[in-house]
C-alpha cells in the first residue's frame, strides 16, 4: 500500500516493490495532498458543488491514490464525532416532535403581552440555553417565526432582531461540548490524535466569557450596526390555518371538560371558533359548556396542530362519509382547481367524499376565513384540503379528479404526552457525560434508543432528522484529514510555520490560530476547517512547546465564530433569507463581532489553559 510506503519513506526506510507511479506518489505525497486540499478549498468557495460532494470527491482522491488505506477509511466511520452528532440530531428532533420547543416559543409570545423587556430577555435565554444542549440550527428554525411575530407585536424591525438571534445561538453553542457539531468534530479529531477526551462542560468558562462580551457588543453597538426597516413595511403573513370540526370521543378525558380548560385548545396554533350541541351554539357564558359526546368543536389550527388532533385518541377530526380500507392511511394536501364542478357546494356534498374512501381533515383558504363549520363550508377555487386515505386512493384521486394532490405533507403531529420522556432523556445524556465520566457518544446512543422505544419519535422521523449531507461531509473530511497526516503534509506545514511563531508569545499564537480558523470558516464549511486545523495545531503545539489543548480550543472557538458571512454557518443562512438581509449587513456587524469574540475567547483560553 502507498499509505505504508509513504510512512516507510518518511522514516528513512526504502520501500520495496514500488511501481513507478506509486514511487512518484510516495515521493511527492505531501505536495499532492496539499494540492488536493487547495482544489477542495477552491471548490468550496465557488459553490458549484454541494460541500458534501466536494468533501467526498477529496476523500475519494486520497483513497484512489492510496494515501489513505482501507483501515483509515473505515476508521473515519468509527470516529465518535459523526456518531455523536447524528445521535444529537435525533434527540433534538424528539424535542421538536413532542412539542417542547413549540411550547417554549408559545410562552415567549404570551410574556410579550405583559412585558416587552421580559419577552426579549426570555427569548435570549431560550436561545442560549437551547443552543448549549441542542443543535443550534434546530433552535433557530423554531425561534425565527417567534422572533418575527414578537418584532411585529413590539413594532420592531425584524432586521434588528434576527441577526442577534443567530449570533446568540452561535455563542450559546460554545457553552458546552454538545452545543455545536463543530465542537464535537474538533474533540473527536483531537481524541483520535492522542489527547484526553474533552468533558461536556470543559469549555463552559471560555464560552461564558465570549458570550458575555458578545452580548455587550450587541447591546452597545447593535442599534447602530444592525440594519433597520420601518416595522409597518414588513408585516408578516400569519401561518396558514385550517378550519376543521372536532368531536370528543366518549369515554376519553376530554368528556366533562370545558373548552376553556381543555389543554389541546390552549396551545398557540389553535383557536376555538364555536361549540355546537345539536342545532344549538353554546356561548362562553353558558353553564353547560362541559364537553359531551356528540359536541362539535369548530376550530382553526395550524397544519401541525391539525395533525396532532387527527392523531389523537380523544377526538374524531374532520369529515368522512365512507369507511377506510384496511390499508394504512396517509395524509396529503389537495388544491381545488377553477375547473372543479364541486365549486360552490358545501364540503359535506363533495363528490370525492362519496366516491373515494377519504377523510377531509381540514380546509384552508388564502385571503379569508372559511366557515362557519367544516361540513357547511362552500368550497372555492384555491381552497386547500388536508385529506387522508390509502396510498392507492390518493393516487386514484390525483389521476381521476381535477384536484392537485401533493402527496408529501411537510408537517408532523406533536406527541405532547411524550414530552417529559424527551426532556428527561436529554437531561440524562448530559448528566451522565458531565458528572459520571460516561462517554458522550455512548450516552447519546442510549438516549436515541430510549426516545425510539418510548415513541417520542418514529424511526422514519429519526432517519429524516439525521441531515445526511452534514454527516457525509464530516466523515469525508475525517478521511481527508487522515490523508494530510499520512502524506506528511501536516508535518510539512508545521515545520514551515513553527520558525515563524517561535518568537511569538503564547497569546499571540492563540490569536493567530483563532484568526486563521475564523477566516477560513467564513469562506468554507466549518466542519472542513475543523478537521484540517485540529491536527495541524496539535503538531504545532509540540514544536512550540505549548499545551496542545489550548491550541485545539482556539480552533474549536474559531470554527464556531462565523459572524461576518451569511453562508459560513447554517443559522446565519436561515436568518439571512428570513430577514431579507444584504450580504453587507452581516459584514457590518459580523466583523466587529469576530474581532471582539476572538479576543475574548483567546484571553479566556490563555487564562484557563496556559
Amino acid at each position: 500500500m502507498i499509505e505504508a510506503r509513504v510512512a516507510h519513506e518518511r522514516h528513512g526506510q526504502p520501500p520495496a516493490d514500488v511501481t513507478p507511479g506509486a514511487s512518484m506518489i510516495s515521493a511527492y505525497s505531501e505536495w499532492i495532498a496539499i494540492a488536493i486540499i487547495l482544489v477542495m478549498f477552491v471548490s468550496f468557495l465557488l459553490e458549484r458543488l454541494p460541500p458534501a460532494a466536494t468533501a467526498i470527491a477529496g476523500a475519494g482522491a486520497f483513497l484512489l491514490l492510496g494515501i489513505v488505506g482501507e483501515e483509515g477509511a473505515l476508521g473515519a466511520f468509527a470516529n465518535s464525532a459523526p456518531i455523536t452528532i447524528g445521535a444529537m440530531f435525533i434527540l433534538a428532533a424528539a424535542l421538536q416532535r413532542t412539542g417542547v420547543l413549540e411550547h417554549l416559543a408559545s410562552r415567549i409570545l404570551s410574556v410579550a403581552d405583559t412585558s416587552r423587556i421580559g419577552a426579549i430577555l426570555l427569548i435570549a435565554v431560550v436561545a442560549i440555553i437551547g443552543s448549549a444542549f441542542v443543535n443550534n440550527t434546530a433552535v433557530v428554525v423554531i425561534l425565527v417565526p417567534v422572533v418575527m411575530a414578537l418584532a411585529q407585536k413590539l413594532s420592531l424591525s425584524k432586521k434588528q432582531v434576527l441577526i442577534p438571534l443567530s449570533y446568540i445561538s452561535i455563542l450559546g453553542g460554545t457553552l458546552t461540548l454538545i452545543g455545536t457539531s463543530t465542537n464535537l468534530i474538533v474533540a473527536g479529531v483531537a481524541y483520535s490524535r492522542g489527547l484526553e477526551r474533552f468533558t461536556i462542560f470543559e469549555i463552559t468558562g471560555i464560552g461564558l466569557v465570549t458570550l458575555v462580551i458578545g452580548l455587550l457588543l450587541l447591546l452597545l453597538l447593535g442599534r447602530w450596526l444592525l440594519p433597520s426597516d420601518k416595522p409597518d413595511e414588513e408585516a408578516e403573513a400569519q401561518p396558514q390555518t385550517f378550519l376543521t370540526d372536532v368531536f370528543p370521543n366518549e369515554g376519553t378525558k376530554a368528556i366533562g371538560v370545558t373548552p376553556d380548560d381543555l389543554p389541546a385548545l390552549k396551545v398557540k396554533g389553535v383557536r376555538l371558533v364555536s361549540q355546537r350541541r345539536g342545532n344549538r351554539i353554546l356561548s362562553p357564558g353558558d353553564e353547560d359548556r362541559a364537553l359531551a359526546a356528540g359536541d362539535r368543536l369548530t376550530i382553526r389550527a395550524t397544519l401541525e396542530e391539525l395533525l396532532t388532533f387527527a392523531h389523537s385518541e380523544a377526538f374524531k377530526t374532520g369529515l368522512r362519509l365512507r369507511r377506510h380500507q384496511e390499508d394504512e392511511p396517509r395524509e396529503a394536501q389537495a388544491t381545488i382547481t377553477p375547473t372543479d364542478s364541486n365549486i360552490g357546494r358545501p364540503l359535506s356534498q363533495l363528490s370525492y367524499l362519496s366516491d373515494y374512501q377519504i377523510t377531509v381533515r381540514g380546509l384552508a383558504r388564502p385571503g379569508n376565513q372559511p366557515g362557519p363549520t367544516l361540513a357547511s363550508c362552500r368550497i372555492r377555487a384555491g381552497d386547500r384540503l388536508l385529506i387522508e386515505g390509502s396510498e392507492g386512493t390518493l393516487r386514484s384521486l390525483a389521476n381521476s379528479t381535477p384536484l392537485v394532490v401533493e402527496h408529501e405533507v411537510d408537517a408532523v403531529p406533536f406527541r405532547r404526552g411524550h414530552a417529559p420522556i424527551a426532556i428527561g432523556t436529554l437531561a440524562s445524556v448530559i448528566l451522565a457525560s458531565a458528572f459520571f465520566s460516561f462517554p458522550i457518544v455512548l450516552s447519546a446512543l442510549i438516549g436515541v434508543g430510549v426516545v425510539l422505544a418510548t415513541g417520542c419519535i418514529t424511526a422514519n422521523d429519526a432517519w429524516r432528522s439525521l441531515q445526511a449531507n452534514v454527516l457525509a461531509l464530516i466523515v469525508a473530511m475525517l478521511i481527508v484529514g487522515q490523508g494530510l497526516e499520512q502524506a506528511g503534509a501536516v508535518d510539512l506545514i508545521v515545520s514551515a510555520v513553527s520558525p515563524l511563531l517561535m518568537a511569538a508569545s503564547p497569546f499571540l499564537v492563540l490569536l493567530l490560530i483563532y484568526a486563521l480558523t475564523s477566516v477560513l470558516t467564513e469562506l468554507v464549511t466549518n466542519a472542513a476547517v475543523a478537521v484540517i486545523m485540529t491536527p495541524l495545531v496539535i503538531g504545532l503545539a509540540g514544536s512550540l512547546g505549548m499545551e496542545p489543548r489550548a491550541l485545539v480550543l482556539a480552533v474549536m472557538f474559531g470554527a464556531s465564530a462565523s459572524f461576518a458571512s451569511p453562508i459560513g454557518y447554517q443559522t446565519n443562512t436561515i436568518v439571512y433569507t428570513a430577514g431579507g438581509y444584504k450580504f453587507a449587513d452581516f459584514l457590518k456587524v459580523g466583523l466587529p463581532m469576530n474581532i471582539v469574540a476572538g479576543i475574548a475567547s483567546c484571553t479566556a483560553i490563555w487564562m484557563f489553559f496556559l
